[in-house]
């Protein structure tokens, strides 16, 4: 049984590129949904296109995955038994670019666009208050 998912994330750091054992690129994720101390970690392995656009990705973006989700069981090292979430991961995209992680304006884009000018408010502001009511 497999269940599919869909969420928003950011990275707890970067991006690990890897090569499987087949000799296929693959892009292992740490990341992180939730706020405060309500906040989940995730294992994502993406795979094909989703890992070509996972390459570039570093700490602190934020991203949009879907995938498939697994429930991983492990014995730690002090003899307790572990749990996490995984996601093989097929579609990755980056969202909110602001600050550091914004792309570069090009020079065409850098220069601000000229504004339109204000269309003249005092015709439909003058007619709409002038209803001669006395007080």
């Amino acid at each position: 049984m497999s269940i599919d998912c869909a969420f928003f994330g950011f990275l707890a750091a970067d991006a690990e590129p890897r090569t499987s054992q087949a000799g296929k690129q693959w892009v292992r994720l740490r990341i992180g949904v939730g706020k405060d101390d309500d906040i989940q970690w995730l294992s994502v392995a993406a795979f094909g296109k989703a890992a070509e656009n996972a390459r570039d990705l570093k700490k602190a973006d934020r991203i949009y995955v879907e995938g498939t989700l697994k429930l991983d069981s492990w014995r730690g090292n002090d003899g307790t038994d572990r749990h996490g979430i995984s996601v093989a991961c097929f579609k990755l995209e980056r969202t909110h670019q602001i600050g550091r992680n914004r792309p570069k304006r090009s020079d065409a884009t850098a220069h601000a666009k000229p504004r339109s000018p204000r269309p003249e408010a005092g015709a439909a502001v003058n007619e709409f208050y002038n209803d001669e009511i006395p007080f």
